[in-house]
């Protein structure tokens, strides 16, 4: 689709105030002239084409935080009669509906919004996503890595947009790092449910993953002399903190461990067996015999 969307077009008029650009079957797109100094019949330029007040086609060499069709956090920047403004990028801002917007919005907050084509043929954008988006398998599969755009918080967890092209949600009980409505995020699809609905996940598990993490646990505890002041009791967010991997994760890594005989566990704290605290802990204890 020509509107909404990136150009190479090439010059083939000129005048004082503005530049026309050959759109091919589009017909001839006018460009301020400010915007290209001097530019000359037959330079090719790169455009973005929007549209003007009229709903025409128009031609500027600003680029867009988004484009049609795609998805992200904007400021919102005005207020107006028919809905709010937000900053793209471009000096025109773009406009969201009231009729548009899943809930009221104030000036100087983000929005996590899609830009599409109004029944003017004017480019606006939509807060509604789920009206746009669909919330079923695009040809995805399970533990396919996608790009997150965290847009709702919900009693479940997070809504987040998937490679800009479909619905999926973040588990609150399955967040184990800071995410915040508006972010980006590297996941993967964890599950596609009989509804048709995905589910997703921060973190890829796989056993070449958690052999990883075995061998990070142990690097974390030579780092710490052999002893580490996590355990399966540690809540979420420390081992979070620590080494960036879920509970569910760190308890499966000490087990192979364990059993392993490469630590032992003890009431509050892991210790290396190895390691050469481990030893003269052993060494300290008293004879029994």
């Amino acid at each position: 689709m020509f509107i909404g969307h990136l150009h190479k077009l090439t010059v083939v008029r000129t005048s004082a105030e503005q530049i026309w650009l050959d759109a091919g079957n589009e017909g001839e797109v006018a460009l301020p002239a400010r915007e290209t100094g001097q530019a000359s019949i037959g330079d090719v330029i790169e455009v973005f084409i929007h549209t003007n007040n009229l709903g025409q086609a128009v031609a500027t060499t600003d680029k867009p935080i988004v484009q049609l069709g795609g998805c992200a956090s904007l400021k919102v920047v005005e207020k107006g009669d028919n809905g709010t403004f937000l900053d793209w990028g471009l000096y025109k801002h773009l406009l969201l509906p009231y009729a548009e917007q899943r809930r009221p919005v104030d000036i100087g907050r983000y929005e996590t919004v899609l830009v599409y084509l109004d029944n003017s043929n004017r480019l606006a954008a939509s807060s509604r996503l789920d009206h746009h988006l669909p919330e079923e398998p695009e040809n995805f599969h399970t533990w396919q890595k996608v790009s997150l755009l965290i847009y709702q918080r919900t009693d479940l967890g997070l809504k987040a947009i998937i490679d800009q092209r479909a619905i999926g949600l973040l588990y609150k009980d399955e967040i184990f790092q800071s995410v915040r409505v508006g972010e980006t995020h590297t996941g993967y699809i964890k599950r596609i449910r009989d509804d048709g609905r995905i589910d997703l996940s921060l973190q890829l598990p796989s056993r070449s993953q958690h052999e990883t993490l075995t061998e990070r646990v142990v690097e974390w505890l030579e780092k710490n002399n052999g002893v580490g002041n996590l355990t399966d009791k540690s809540p979420p967010e420390a081992i979070y903190a620590t080494l960036q991997v879920s509970k569910k994760n760190f308890k499966k890594a000490l087990g192979s461990l364990y059993r392993e005989r490469r630590v032992r566990l003890e009431a509050d704290r892991v210790v290396l067996i190895e390691s050469p605290l481990a030893d003269s802990t052993e060494n300290d204890q008293p004879d029994k015999h």
